[in-house]
């Protein structure tokens, strides 16, 4: 984070602008990094789609039951005219954030939204942890099991960090360029990647109080015994509803506490997915000299058409997000410490934000940066790699494209103009 905050304060560019500076036979890794996520956008605000759906459904309490136990998540991806809906409203909100600019767009909208969905994140907690059978889940939660330890865990785990902090090469970088002249960059680091784990572990007293409960209501012992899922889109479109359907006081608590629960989940996406719009749109407007209004709406139309293919085909979203969303994001932010530690040399960095620095940087981060760091990820990589079954064509193929467009526009040349 903190790399990626005085790269971006640095150079006051995107990616691609920041790697060719520091030599330019690197530009195309920053362009593999841009458009990698720029796929994450594609399918993510899919994701975020049936999270709105079921904004909706949580309401009325319209949920399909399957032997009246809880919901079915099926019942929503077998009707993609449903998704498109809520995939649209999703897409116009993002675009016009965007578009609207960082003041009035981006800032403004995490102004609200991040208050918001602390506030509701907290009644939920409080809410999760209350109920019977919660310490149960919570236990769950805090004891280590040997399947956090697998390869496919382990490349997943660095992905989710990465992603959850935004720092893959690209969000944190742009939004770093952004900022005045003499502004603090190691303790903002510090105090957005606290906050950004610190909420994550909070909300899992939530998650986990509630699967808890549900393990209490269906007298299991082991999460593993429940009659639904734990992992990916099933925890939260099945599982957790399944617990909130059995609350006491349903269906009002049913729908009060389940509304609740999409509406944090949509508010934390979008905020996200904003943070994923803006570095694709400043790395093409650092180039080509793009408007923000011609920029953002291109960007925003392109990744709606294309995510309309993950809408129609959602089993397509786990492969694709595997390699896109965990080992391309571990692989890119290793090469990026390796480049701005051996290429451009880290004690420039330092210099530059040292002297309006709260917390100094010595050669200390240098060893971090050069060293640590490409041995941490090289191993969580092999690891992963050797050893993961998520490997599929429509992940390799989506490899090749990112490599082949990463080639083909670094080939065109700069007409670079003040981008805001």
């Amino acid at each position: 984070m903190i790399l990626e905050f005085m790269l971006g304060y640095y150079f006051r560019g995107a990616t691609p602008k920041v790697f060719r500076k520091i030599k330019e036979s690197l530009e195309p890794i920053g362009w593999m990094a841009i458009i990698n996520t720029f796929f994450i956008c594609t399918y993510y605000s899919v994701v975020l789609a049936w999270v709105m759906d079921y904004i909706g459904l949580s309401a009325i309490v319209a949920w399909k039951t399957v032997e009246g136990v809880g919901p079915t998540f099926e019942a929503l991806l077998s009707n993609p005219a449903f998704v498109v809906i809520g995939l649209t409203i999703t897409w116009l909100i993002a675009w016009y954030t965007c578009y609207a600019g960082i003041s009035s767009g981006i800032e403004r909208a995490c102004a609200y939204a991040i208050p918001i969905l602390w506030i509701l994140s907290a009644v939920l907690v409080i809410r999760g942890v209350t109920l019977p059978g919660s310490d149960i889940g919570i236990n769950w939660l805090l004891t280590p099991s040997a399947q956090a330890f697998s390869g496919s865990a382990i490349i997943d785990a660095a992905g989710q960090i990465l992603f959850t902090l935004s720092v893959f090469g690209t969000t944190m970088i742009v939004y770093a360029s952004y900022l005045s002249p003499r502004s603090e960059i190691p303790n903002s680091a510090w105090i957005t990647s606290f906050a950004n784990c610190g909420y994550s572990f909070f909300f899992a007293f939530a998650t986990w109080g509630i699967i808890g409960y549900l393990m209490h209501v269906m007298n299991v012992a082991s999460p593993a015994d429940l009659p639904v899922p734990l992992g990916g889109a099933g925890l939260a479109f099945v599982t957790i509803p399944t617990a909130v359907t059995l609350l006491p006081g349903a269906p009002i608590t049913t729908a009060i506490f389940g509304t609740i629960f999409f509406v944090i989940l949509w508010l934390a996406g979008y905020t996200s997915l904003i943070s994923i719009i803006e570095p694709t749109y400043r790395a093409f407007g650092d180039k080509f000299g793009i408007s923000r209004k011609k920029g953002v709406t291109a960007v925003a139309v392109l990744a709606y058409l294309i995510s309309l293919l993950f809408a129609f085909r959602p089993d397509f979203i786990d492969p694709v997000d595997f390699m896109v969303g965990s080992t391309n994001a571990v692989w890119i932010v290793l090469l990026e410490a390796i480049i701005a530690g051996y290429f451009f040399g880290l004690k420039v960095l330092r210099d530059h934000v040292n002297p309006d620095a709260e917390w100094k940087l010595g050669s200390w981060y240098d060893v971090l940066i050069k060293i640590v760091t490409p041995i941490v990820l090289l191993a969580v990589l092999g690891w992963g790699l050797s050893t993961t079954t998520h490997v599929s064509p429509i992940s390799i193929l989506t490899v090749i494209i990112i490599i082949v467009a990463a080639t083909v526009i670094s080939g065109f040349k700069w007409k670079e103009k003040k981008v805001m």
